[in-house]
């Protein structure tokens, strides 16, 4: 009877120890947060220096280039900063652009950069228009749209022909320029006949 009540005790004994060791590990989970929640601060987590990305197309064929001396990501809004960038447009059916700025905001997974700083767009020539030169302190990028504006004060040239405004709007694919507000326009003779002046709107 002895080894009997002895055995029992055993075991209720043994029965608390475990049901106390998992209530124990069971509170300490909840009690103290293992992965805490990232914090939402603008800190950057990763950066890259002297990187060049590429966009291409369905065919594999490079449609846009970026590139740039320092890239620096930000979890909080899953943005993106550029210094010293460089954007090209490489479509075979559209001129080529070239864009450049002090530092770049890249946003939406890259499909809207934001050029800042000394921010100009430079569309080359061809056989049938001259460049144009699209200057102000911001200019933003739409790069599947092949789209640049901006809601700043900005001054567009080509040729001999000025014009500035407050905001503008460039379509690479159309070729338009809009102005939203012109204040100052000089259309030369030779390059009204050559069809190569930016349109006020």
């Amino acid at each position: 009877m002895k080894e009997r009540a002895s055995i029992v005790v055993s075991l209720f004994i043994l029965t608390l120890l475990v049901m106390g060791t998992w209530w124990a590990a069971d509170y300490s989970q909840r009690a103290v947060q293992i992965d805490p929640p990232s914090r939402l601060t603008h800190e950057r987590d990763t950066w890259a220096k002297k990187i060049v990305l590429v966009r291409t197309n369905d065919k594999g064929i490079v449609i846009h280039r970026l590139e740039g001396d320092l890239m620096e990501h930000f979890p909080d809004d899953k943005s993106y900063e550029l210094q010293a960038p460089r954007a090209y447009t490489l479509r075979e059916e559209n001129p080529l652009t070239v864009a450049t700025s002090n530092v770049a905001f890249i946003y939406d997974e890259g499909d809207r950069i934001l050029m800042r700083g000394g921010a100009v767009l430079l569309r080359l020539g061809d056989a049938q228009r001259q460049p144009l030169n699209f200057r102000s302190q911001e200019i933003t990028l739409l790069v599947d749209k092949d789209i640049a504006y901006t809601d700043l004060p900005a001054v567009a040239t080509s040729g001999r022909s000025k014009m500035s405004g407050v905001g503008m709007r460039f379509n690479n694919v159309t070729q338009q320029l809009d102005v939203l507000q012109s204040t100052d326009v000089y259309i030369a003779p030779k390059d009204q006949r050559e069809g190569a002046t930016p349109q006020a709107q």
